[in-house]
């Protein structure tokens, strides 16, 4: 009986060492564990830095100017928009250095940005484009003589951006001048960046109805309608009188057939990207910069074969219509979806800022009620005689000088161009 009553102390001691043991951790293992808790330590310190880190995403990963803007210029407007809301010191960078107070001051990084982002998807396809130069120059023009006037009867303005608009021999360089200087108006690039996406369209199109040139913006599209006005089935004065502008609530109440949007198609001249689907933006290869957004020029045809074919389209539309299935090249530019196939539909929009679309709209209806007064003590518009001008006064945002604007066609289709009083 002792030897067993021994034999089971000794299997207890036995089992207490083995536990003692397997306690007591290796060298290797200490390491192991301090190790894994310096980790923990220091995860749980980064946390906390970045959780009471104040700067913008930028400058928190030590990201340089440069690079910056680079990263930027994949984004879109809506994204950089986004990025703005994450802390103040984000809002400061994108909005500009003064951004609670509406005002930023020249050339900051914000500025940079939005100058970056609207050249990418406006100015420098327009700046490529004899129209779109023809609008810049004619708004620089005005803003510069305005200046000089303002100057002259001694208002407070800078003297030192009249002379370097007037010494300036580069068109985008005078516009980079004016969005740092004035751009929006008191809101600086950004509000210039928006002003300008939801202005362009009956900006660059004003003064372009006559029977050489007939340009139409279509669900934020443009295109041209000189070829097509002597074929039209409603004659080619609907055309020209309708030219010149935004005329897609106009195209959308005549209910025009799907043979008719597909003929549409074959005259457009400039797409804009942020007007068209998710998809359609993905698998169009008129891309600009990577982005999916912005405008994008359409190649006429080249060949004279090509010419041809499409003066013959145009011209027998009415009694052969053109085929309703899309040719490879328009699926490859995106030309197959620019138009909805279905009637009143709603009008494409880019995506914007709410304040900057109800500023917008709340502008455009004042100013069409006061061209309508117009036209009827100057006896323009409908009911005119026939030596009188050929259409109403049509009204348009400059978004340089930051003002509405008016034009209309004198009896031989010229453009004539005024400013707007409210007084």
């Amino acid at each position: 009986g002792k030897v067993n009553a021994n034999a089971n102390v000794n299997v207890k001691v036995k089992m207490n060492v083995n536990v003692n043991v397997k306690e007591v951790p290796s060298a290797k293992k200490k390491k192991n564990i301090a190790r894994s808790v310096s980790e923990t330590e220091m995860e749980m310190t980064r946390k906390n830095n970045n959780d009471n880190d104040n700067r913008d995403l930028f400058s928190r990963h030590e990201l340089p100017p440069d690079l910056m803007l680079h990263i930027c210029n994949y984004l879109t407007a809506r994204d950089v928009t986004v990025i703005s809301s994450v802390n103040q010191s984000s809002r400061q960078l994108i909005d500009g250095d003064d951004c609670n107070s509406g005002s930023s001051s020249d050339g900051s990084d914000g500025d940079e940005i939005w100058t970056l982002l609207w050249k990418r998807d406006y100015g420098n396809v327009l700046l490529e484009w004899d129209i779109g130069r023809q609008a810049f120059q004619r708004s620089l023009n005005h803003y510069h003589s305005k200046t000089q006037a303002q100057v002259g009867r001694g208002r407070s303005i800078s003297i030192s951006l009249a002379s370097s608009l007037s010494s300036s021999s580069s068109l985008e360089q005078q516009i980079q001048t004016v969005i740092f200087r004035h751009g929006g108006h008191g809101g600086g690039a950004k509000h210039f960046y928006f002003h300008f996406q939801q202005s362009f369209l009956n900006y660059i199109l004003a003064g372009h109805n006559s029977p050489t040139l007939c340009l139409m913006g279509i669900h934020g599209h443009i295109f041209d309608f000189t070829d097509f006005a002597p074929s039209h089935p409603g004659l080619s004065d609907p055309i020209l009188v309708e030219g010149g502008r935004d005329v897609t609530l106009w195209f959308e109440e005549h209910r025009h057939s799907r043979v008719a949007r597909v003929l549409a198609r074959k005259l457009c001249v400039l797409v804009d990207k942020s007007c068209m689907t998710i998809n359609n933006r993905m698998n169009s290869s008129t891309d600009n910069g990577g982005a999916m957004c912005g405008l994008c020029r359409i190649p006429r045809p080249a060949s004279k074969k090509a010419k041809l074919e499409r003066r013959k389209l145009l011209e027998e539309s009415n009694t052969s219509p053109p085929p309703m299935h899309d040719s490879i090249r328009d699926v490859k530019l995106g030309l197959d979806a620019i138009l909805p196939l279905a009637t009143f539909s709603t009008p494409r929009r880019p995506l914007t800022l709410c304040k900057m679309r109800e500023e917008y709209e709340h502008g455009k209806e004042r100013t069409e009620a006061w061209a309508s007064r117009h036209d009827e003590v100057n006896g323009r518009g409908k009911g005119a005689s026939a030596s009188a001008n050929k259409c109403g006064m049509r009204v348009y945002y400059d978004p340089f000088a930051g003002e509405w604007k008016g034009w209309y066609s004198d009896p031989h289709w010229n453009p004539i161009f005024c400013d707007i009083d409210f007084d």
